[in-house]
């Protein structure tokens, strides 16, 4: 499954969270696909990332230490609710990735989970930048536009590519959610 949202949010929202997102702490240890144990260090790409909200369970909660941001991205999930279904918050994470940091094909969860990842960055950009995002099982790329919100089942493969110019950001924020049973 694959879906292309427009008009979720409005671009001065957008351009605060840029903003803010800009300002973050980021940690380079955002590793697609571990593959060893019991730490997860090695992978099929790294690229730096953020977790902001994560449901372990009903009773556990995650939250990042900075709590406007999260507080923040967690609201955000009402609009993209109010676009598609209603659904239970499973996880919040962000992206961040220069020239030369393209991911490789990865999943965001489980048959369970609907996967909504925002494309945003820090600089006007152009037509010929880069930062597509590609859909495996449709074989489609989507082109970067800012604010665009793309829709996926969690099992879904896919990567996203950094802009071809350096020095500008391709950021990006993911909302897990599961249907309410």
């Amino acid at each position: 499954m694959l879906k292309i949202h427009e008009d979720i949010f409005d671009k001065r929202w957008l351009d605060e969270l840029s903003a803010t997102l800009i300002e973050e702490k980021w940690s380079c240890n955002n590793i697609a696909n571990r593959s060893t144990w019991p730490y997860g260090n090695k992978g099929s790409h790294m690229i730096m990332g953020n977790l902001y909200f994560q449901r372990a369970n009903d009773n556990e909660i995650y939250y990042n230490d900075n709590k406007r941001l999260t507080k923040m991205l967690i609201h955000a999930f009402e609009g993209i609710e109010n676009k598609t279904q209603k659904m239970k918050l499973h996880e919040i994470t962000a992206n961040l990735q220069f020239c030369g940091m393209d991911g490789s094909m990865h999943t965001d969860g489980t048959a369970e989970h609907f996967v909504y990842i925002v494309m945003l960055s820090n600089d006007v950009i152009d037509k010929n930048i880069g930062g597509s995002f590609y859909h495996q099982p449709t074989d489609t790329s989507v082109p970067f536009k800012y604010g665009r919100v793309i829709e996926q089942n969690g099992l879904d493969l896919h990567k996203a590519y950094a802009f071809n110019k350096p020095n500008i950001a391709r950021m990006s924020v993911k909302w897990v959610g599961t249907k309410w049973i």
